[in-house]
């Protein structure tokens, strides 16, 4: 997968695009592994005077920051990008948060693993409940019962706060 940036593809990952694509699929999660998928950078809404205004011009610079110290690898149907958190330090994938996007342009931490983060973002019970059943059949460890046992990761910046900082420094600067 070229997005993980050369290394070894997470084995929940693997699991899920091994044998359990149809999971993603009746979840309408899109994984992509094409280097070039870049959906969630599409500026085409932004009009030449938004992209005037400072405070906009300022957001959009410190948002395309933010991007690069993500490997994005999915988007569900509600368009939120779900991708591993590398920071400043470009920490190993291994030990990499998962971050989600979202269509407010808000960053958030969604868990450890992708299926923490799957869990996290998406928000149908129903599908959720039959998802984490099947997960356990395809033998991936599931180290909570309900979005509310998620472990968070802490990480230093934080996605947000990273983005906030950057977005200080265009407006300033």
């Amino acid at each position: 997968m070229n997005r993980l940036g050369g290394e070894p593809c997470p084995e929940d990952l693997r699991v899920l695009l091994t044998v359990g694509n149809d999971l993603l699929h009746d979840l309408n999660v899109e994984v992509c592994g094409d280097a070039t998928w870049q959906p969630w950078a599409d500026k085409s809404y932004l009009t030449a005077a938004d992209l005037a205004d400072p405070d906009i011009s300022a957001n959009v610079r410190a948002i395309d920051d933010t991007f690069e110290l993500i490997n994005f690898i999915a988007r569900t149907e509600d368009d939120t990008y779900i991708g591993y958190w590398r920071g400043p330090n470009h920490v190993p994938l291994a030990k990499s948060p998962l971050v989600s996007y979202d269509t407010e342009g808000q960053f958030r931490l969604c868990g450890g693993t992708f299926v923490e983060s799957l869990f996290f973002v998406i928000h149908d019970d129903e599908a959720l409940a039959q998802f984490r059943e099947d997960c356990v059949q395809l033998g991936i460890e599931l180290a909570f019962e309900s979005v509310d046992d998620i472990s968070i990761p802490s990480v230093d910046p934080t996605p947000d706060a990273f983005h906030t900082a950057r977005y200080h420094m265009h407006k300033i600067g």
